[in-house]
C-alpha cells in the first residue's frame, strides 16, 4: 500500500485505541463521538486491510498486525509532536492540555489538594487524572504516552525514562494512640511479632515497604492488606495492628493526634519520592510546565510539615 493512499489523520486514532484499548475512552481522549471513532476505525481497517482490533467483554484486543504497527505509528507521532512543541509557546492560563499522573494514595492525599488549587487559580482550563500506582505497567504507559508523569518512591528501571528526585521521607511505625505494648523503642523482635496492616503487594518483589526498606525477606506479620497508604492510619488508629508509612503522610493528617510512631528497628535511610517520566517529553513546554508546579509542591510540603 503507498503511503499517498493512507489516511494520515487516521494514525492518532489508532495510536489512541491501542493505547486505550477501549472505543468509548479513546473516543473521549480524542473528543470524538463513539460513532466517529467506530467509522474511522473501520476506514482504517479497509486501508490496512486488517481487522486490528478484536471486541473483548472488557474492551479491543489488538491483532498483532496492530501491534507491530504501533511501535512505529507511535514513534512518528512523537517526533512530530516533538518538532510542534518546541514551536509552540505554552501558556497555562489559557491552555486546555490534559495530564495524567500516577501517585500512591499517600502522595493524592498531600498534593491533590494543593495541585488542583494551583491549577484552579493559574490554569483554570487545564485537567488533571490522577491514577492508581498499582499498575504493573507504569514504565510502559509512560513511554507509549498513556501517562505524563508518574510519581513514585520506587525507581522504575525501564531504559529511556527520566527521574529527577522531588523529596526525600523518612518511613516510621505508627500505633494507636492507647496501644497497650507499643513503645518509642520498639525492638525488632516486639516488630515483627506484632500484627500489621500493609499494602497490598504490588509485583513479585513484594510490598512498596519491602522494597523501600530494601528487607525483601523482612519478616512481619502482616494479618491485613489495604490498596492505599491513606486507609493504612484510620485502620491502625482504631485497632491494636501496626504498620509502616512515610512520617509526612503522619504529620500532615488530621488523625495525627490518635497515633503514636516509633522510628523502625533496624537501619533504614530516606527513601527519594521521585518525579518520572519518559524522555521524549523533555522538551514539552506543557510537560516542563507541570514538573515546574510538582516542584512548587516540595517546597510547600517542607514548609508545612515544619509548622506542624
Amino acid at each position: 500500500m503507498s503511503l499517498r493512499s493512507l489516511d494520515l489523520n487516521l494514525l492518532p486514532l489508532f495510536a489512541a485505541l491501542m493505547e486505550e484499548q477501549h472505543l468509548t475512552r479513546a473516543a473521549a481522549r480524542l473528543h470524538l463521538s463513539q460513532p466517529a471513532v467506530s467509522n474511522a476505525l473501520k476506514r482504517l481497517r479497509l486501508q490496512l486491510n486488517d481487522d486490528l482490533f478484536v471486541r473483548t467483554a472488557t474492551g479491543l484486543k489488538p491483532t498483532p498486525r496492530a501491534v507491530q504497527l504501533y511501535t512505529k505509528v507511535r514513534d512518528g507521532l512523537e517526533l512530530i509532536e516533538q518538532g510542534w512543541a518546541q514551536q509552540q509557546s505554552f501558556d497555562a492560563a489559557t491552555s486546555s492540555h490534559q495530564f495524567r499522573l500516577s501517585a500512591n494514595g499517600a502522595v493524592e492525599f498531600i498534593a491533590a489538594p494543593w495541585l488542583i488549587q494551583q491549577m484552579r487559580q493559574h490554569a483554570p482550563g487545564i485537567g488533571l487524572m490522577i491514577e492508581t500506582d498499582q499498575s504493573a505497567d507504569i514504565g510502559q504507559r509512560l513511554q507509549d504516552g498513556r501517562l505524563d508523569l508518574a510519581i513514585d518512591y520506587v525507581s522504575q528501571p525501564q531504559a529511556g525514562l527520566s527521574h529527577a528526585p522531588l523529596l526525600e521521607e523518612s518511613l516510621v511505625v505508627i500505633a494507636a494512640r492507647q496501644h497497650k505494648t507499643f513503645h518509642a523503642s520498639l525492638s525488632y523482635e516486639e516488630f515483627a511479632r506484632l500484627h500489621h496492616v500493609s499494602l497490598l503487594p504490588r509485583n513479585r518483589q513484594g510490598t512498596p515497604i519491602e522494597q523501600l526498606m530494601g528487607h525483601k525477606d523482612l519478616t512481619r506479620t502482616v494479618k491485613y492488606w489495604v490498596s492505599s497508604f491513606v486507609a493504612i492510619p484510620p485502620v491502625v488508629a482504631s485497632t491494636d495492628l501496626i504498620a509502616v508509612v512515610p512520617e509526612r503522610l503522619l504529620q500532615l493528617a488530621p488523625w495525627r493526634d490518635q497515633l503514636q510512631s516509633a522510628p523502625l528497628p533496624f537501619p533504614c535511610p530516606p527513601v527519594s519520592l521521585q518525579l518520572i517520566w519518559h524522555q521524549s517529553r523533555d522538551r514539552d513546554q506543557a510537560h516542563h510546565w507541570l514538573r515546574s508546579q510538582l516542584l512548587r509542591l516540595s517546597q510547600w510540603s517542607v514548609q508545612a510539615q515544619a509548622e506542624v
